[in-house]
C-alpha cells in the first residue's frame, strides 16, 4: 500500500501517443516528488496506453486509468478526477510539459488555509515544444498595472473582474488546488469541451476566496494545428461556449461586481449580444458537431440574461456611438 501523495497530476490522454513520453518525462523532472499522475486513457487507438504502461511499471507515482470506450474530453477529465488521491491535484494534458519547479512553486502556497488555488505562468510553444509567445491571458495583467513575473495574491472575485479582460487568465494545466474543493465544486462542467478549462477557473474565483498567482512560467503549452482547439475554432462552437461560459459566471457573480465596474457591465453587455448574434448565425449553428450541438444549442436558446439596468446602459452606450459615428460622417461628407 503506497502513501497518500500530497499532489495528484491529472494527465487526460487521448491518442497523444507521439507526445505523451515528453509530458510525463517533465512530470518524472518535477522538483517536488510528492505526487503521483493518474493518466487517463480516453479509448485511445494509437499506442497511448502502452506509453503510459510502461511508465507505470518503471515508476510507482506513474498509473493508468484506461477508458475502452471514448468519453470526451470533460468526462475524461472528472474520471481522472475521481481517481485522484492526493490532498491538491493539478492537471496536464499529455501534448504539454511541466518546468522542473512546477510543483514545487505552487505546493507551499496551499499551506495557508485563507488560500484557494493557486496559479503559474504559461508561455506558448510551437509543435516542438519551442517557446514563441507568452501567454495570450496576461495581457489582461497589464490593463491592471500587475506584472505577472511577480507573486500577486488577491480575492477571487478581484482576480474575477480582470478576467472579462480577457478570455481567460491562466492556462487550463497552471493551477493548483485542493482536490476535496474541487470535487465540491462538481469537477468539470461535461456541458463544455473547449471552454470547461475556463469556466472552472471562474467558478474557482467566484467563491471569493484568495488566490496566489506565481511568477513561475510553469508550463510549457503546445500550439497543435489539429487540436481539440483548434477544431473548435474551426467549426465555431469554440467561441459559443466561450459566450455562454462568460454570460454563466456574470450570471452567477456578476451583479455586484457590475455595479462598482462600468468596463464589465460593458463586457456582459457584449457577451449578451454576442450571444443573440450567434443565435442568428445558421451557417454556424449548421456546422456544430452532433454532441456539441445536443448541448449547447438549448444553452444558447435560453442564456441567462443580464440584469435590465446593463442591458439598458448597454444600448444607451450604443446609440451614442451611432450619433457620434452619424455625425463625423455628415461632417466628412459624400465620398466620390
Amino acid at each position: 500500500m503506497h502513501s497518500i501523495p500530497r499532489v495528484s497530476v491529472l494527465v487526460p490522454a487521448w491518442n497523444d501517443g507521439g507526445t505523451l513520453d515528453t509530458a510525463l518525462g517533465s512530470l518524472a523532472a518535477q522538483t517536488w516528488s510528492d505526487f503521483e499522475a493518474v493518466i487517463a486513457d480516453d479509448g485511445s487507438t494509437d499506442d497511448t496506453p502502452a506509453v503510459a504502461a510502461a511508465w507505470a511499471a518503471r515508476d510507482p507515482r506513474f498509473r493508468l486509468l484506461k477508458s475502452d470506450a471514448n468519453r470526451g474530453m470533460t468526462e475524461n477529465w472528472n474520471a481522472a478526477l475521481r481517481a485522484a488521491r492526493g490532498e491538491l491535484v493539478t492537471k496536464l494534458d499529455a501534448d504539454d510539459a511541466a518546468a522542473p519547479e512546477f510543483l514545487a512553486a505552487m505546493v507551499p502556497e496551499l499551506d495557508d488555509p485563507r488560500v484557494g488555488a493557486v496559479f503559474c505562468r504559461t508561455v506558448e510553444c510551437d509543435e516542438a515544444l519551442r517557446p514563441a509567445a507568452s501567454w495570450d491571458g496576461e495581457r489582461a495583467f497589464a490593463l491592471h498595472r500587475l506584472d505577472p513575473a511577480q507573486r500577486i495574491e488577491r480575492g477571487g472575485h478581484e482576480w474575477l473582474a480582470m478576467s472579462f479582460d480577457d478570455h481567460q487568465l491562466w492556462h487550463s494545466n497552471a493551477f493548483l488546488m485542493r482536490r476535496e474543493e474541487l470535487l465540491a465544486l462538481g469537477g468539470w462542467d461535461e456541458r463544455w469541451s473547449c471552454a470547461a478549462d475556463t469556466d472552472l477557473i471562474l467558478r474557482v474565483l467566484e467563491g471569493g476566496q484568495q488566490v496566489v498567482h506565481v511568477p513561475v512560467i510553469g508550463i510549457h503549452y503546445r500550439q497543435r494545428a489539429r487540436s481539440v482547439s483548434a477544431r473548435a475554432a474551426a467549426d465555431g462552437w469554440k467561441a459559443v461556449e466561450a459566450v455562454l461560459v462568460g454570460l454563466g459566471s456574470l450570471a452567477r457573480a456578476g451583479r455586484p461586481l457590475a455595479r462598482r465596474s462600468r468596463a464589465l457591465r460593458q463586457s456582459w453587455w457584449r457577451l449578451w449580444r454576442a450571444a443573440a448574434a450567434l443565435r442568428r448565425d445558421g451557417d454556424l449553428l449548421a456546422r456544430l458537431p452532433a454532441r456539441q450541438a445536443e448541448k449547447l444549442l438549448p444553452l444558447l436558446n435560453a442564456p441567462p440574461s443580464p440584469p435590465p439596468w446593463v442591458r439598458i446602459e448597454g444600448e444607451v452606450r450604443l446609440i451614442a456611438w451611432r450619433a457620434r459615428h452619424a455625425g463625423r460622417a455628415a461632417a466628412v461628407g459624400p465620398t466620390r
